[in-house]
């Protein structure tokens, strides 16, 4: 059978400032050992650690799979024949130097000819940077920014500098983003000594920037000694700065077209497989959208030589992209409170106040009391604020159109799971999986008041949801009922040995476990017992689309565990995303006594 694993390796530096690893070599190694379910179910944060050449020597007859990352980030692996679905390790060769990231267990789909899985990975700032210690790579990300407004300046050129003792080093130039961020990379050959006269007085490079227009006319030249100040001296491999500028974009500089293009954080062209058809998931992720999603682009304040306004609208279509429902306007009540961004106003509190520009949020839907913009009709009325000095102040778009509430655009009913025993299908009741539905948005905009300038901004034409919730979950009924509902999916272990004994009944020789876990849009299963000489592993049935039930087997030999209490634990991880944030995983647990 083929396997396909489909893997997207990004570093962060900040919240802001995240990067993909491209030419990075990327290796999968069988495992078999005990903690395998274990280490699967842990965070990669606490997994990650450096290879010295006799471990990865001798993990040489257990490889799986090995590629190298593309410019974005992007591998896949097949891995070779004979591999049977199991756990197994997922390590990285940057340079010379390797290193073991965590360990995976995947949800496999069923493909054309076999079975496909994704992993999208960004490494914590701590990992990300020891990593750049160690191969010799220095990054600066920065953002330049308006000094009173804070408004994002993009389109200019940023040159950062070493301060030496006669002769300063370039360390490189980048062009800021639409939202002013820029990336600088270099090696320690950049500012390492070189001659007498390129002579580091002191141990890193200590750092200042220029700022030029594209037409190289000078926007900010800091001084060689702003590099000896606190903060900027004696950097690290990663470093973090903004800088802002005095002068602002040029008032006669035409405004940014109005575009919707995100969902949440999701670019909705090129991050969701959103065409006609398509699966409408994030990819790579595979993850569905439910809650309130944030629906986001360029906010311009004018359109068609006026004050711009814009709505959206909604249609649901079927899974091969045939429309259900005609487009329709998202009005008021599907609309939750949208930050679209800040009303900004000189107004210092006192006499030498260091912060005088005080910031307002301006919201669509907002609470009573704040900012709110102008809605007639429907359409949403960009703010029109313009003199940060004045007393109207200044509207600084953040970027947010709306958030749409998608429990509301149609009916989600909920699903009664009253009867279900632990180990069967969730289906075993009668009540199928709720499987996704798909929905097309859009975008428009047009002058204030003049329907002649309407223009469609921006299109999402296939995005997977599902919101369905269920009910009347009853979890181990022998020890310790739990019933449950308005949950996102189905997470429930029970002990076969508990259910015909009692729930106090101990446990000798044999141990069976129990277990239904379902949710259309299912991740990773997993098992795990902790209790004297743990953690321990168990080996699980595998799944079938939306599901994953039946009898654990242990990895150990029940009878030989010590006298004592035992925990099983069951986590469920739901492949579901606002655009933003992801749920927390479903749990269940269940105790029982070795005698």
């Amino acid at each position: 059978m083929n396997y396909l694993y489909k893997i997207h390796l990004s570093g962060r530096i900040s919240d802001d400032c995240v990067m993909d690893l491209a030419n990075v070599k990327v290796c999968l190694y069988r495992r078999s050992d005990k903690k395998t379910a274990s280490l699967a179910a842990a965070d990669p944060k606490t997994t990650f650690s450096q290879l010295d050449a006799d471990q990865v020597a001798k993990k040489s007859a257990l490889l799986l799979a090995e590629g190298v990352t593309d410019e974005n980030g992007n591998v896949d692996l097949q891995l070779i024949k004979g591999y049977d679905g199991d756990a197994f390790d997922v390590d990285i060769k940057i340079d010379e130097h390797h290193f073991h990231l965590t360990t995976q267990a995947p949800m496999w789909r069923k493909y054309e000819n076999g079975y496909v899985a994704t992993w999208d990975y960004c490494m914590a700032p701590r990992i990300w940077c020891h990593i750049c210690g160690i191969i010799g790579k220095w990054i600066i990300c920065g953002q330049v920014v308006h000094c009173k407004t804070k408004a994002p300046i993009g389109g200019v050129n940023v040159t950062a500098f070493d301060r030496d003792w006669l002769q300063d080093d370039p360390l490189g130039t980048a062009t800021t983003d639409s939202n002013g961020y820029f990336w600088i990379e270099y090696t320690e050959a950049d500012f390492k000594p070189g001659t007498w006269i390129d002579m580091e007085l002191f141990g890193g490079p200590d750092v200042y920037f220029h700022i030029r227009h594209p037409s190289s006319a000078p926007l900010l030249i800091e001084p060689p000694s702003k590099g000896r100040e606190s903060g900027r001296e004696n950097i690290g491999h990663c470093f973090c700065t903004t800088l802002c500028l005095d002068k602002f974009v040029p008032e006669d500089e035409p405004y940014p077209p109005p575009v919707f293009t995100h969902v949440g954080s999701y670019n909705h062209q090129t991050a969701i497989d959103s065409a006609p058809g398509d699966s409408g998931l994030i990819n790579p992720g595979d993850r569905a959208f439910y809650r309130t999603i944030r629906l986001n682009g360029s906010l311009p304040k004018k359109f068609a030589g006026g004050p711009m306004e814009y709505r959206f609208e909604f249609e649901e279509v079927q899974a091969d992209g045939t429309v259900i429902s005609s487009w329709t306007a998202v009005d008021m009540t599907k609309i939750s409170r949208t930050v679209i961004g800040q009303l900004l106003k000189y107004a210092p509190a006192y006499p030498g106040d260091p912060n005088p520009i005080k910031s307002e949020d301006y919201t669509v839907n907002g609470n009573p009391g704040e900012k709110e913009a102008n809605v007639v009709g429907g359409w949403i009325q960009v703010p029109q604020e313009s003199n940060t000095f004045g007393p109207s102040g200044f509207f600084q778009p953040n970027g947010n159109q709306i958030r749409l509430n998608t429990r509301t655009v149609v009916s989600w009913p909920s699903i009664d799971l009253t009867g279900l025993a632990t180990g069967i299908s969730s289906t075993s009741t009668g009540k199928p999986l709720a499987q996704n539905r798909y929905f097309g948005l859009r975008m428009w905009a047009r002058k204030v008041g003049d329907p002649t300038t309407e223009q469609v901004a921006g299109v999402c034409q296939q995005l997977a949801v599902n919101n369905t919730r269920y009910d009347n979950i009853e979890r181990h009924p022998i020890w310790m009922l739990q019933t449950l509902s308005n949950q996102l999916g189905v997470a429930m272990v029970d002990i076969q040995q508990l259910i015909v004994g009692g729930g106090c009944s101990g446990i000798t020789t044999d141990l069976d476990v129990l277990f239904t876990a379902a949710q259309p849009n299912l991740g990773v299963v997993a098992m795990s017992m902790s209790g004297p000489g743990g953690p321990y592993s168990f080996t699980l049935p595998a799944a079938v689309p939306g599901e994953q039930f039946g009898t654990a087997t242990p990895n150990f030999v029940v009878k030989d565990l010590n006298p004592c209490a035992y925990i099983v634990t069951l986590s469920v991880e739901m492949l579901l995303t606002t655009g933003d944030h992801i749920p927390d995983k479903l749990y269940d647990h269940i105790a029982f006594c070795k005698v």
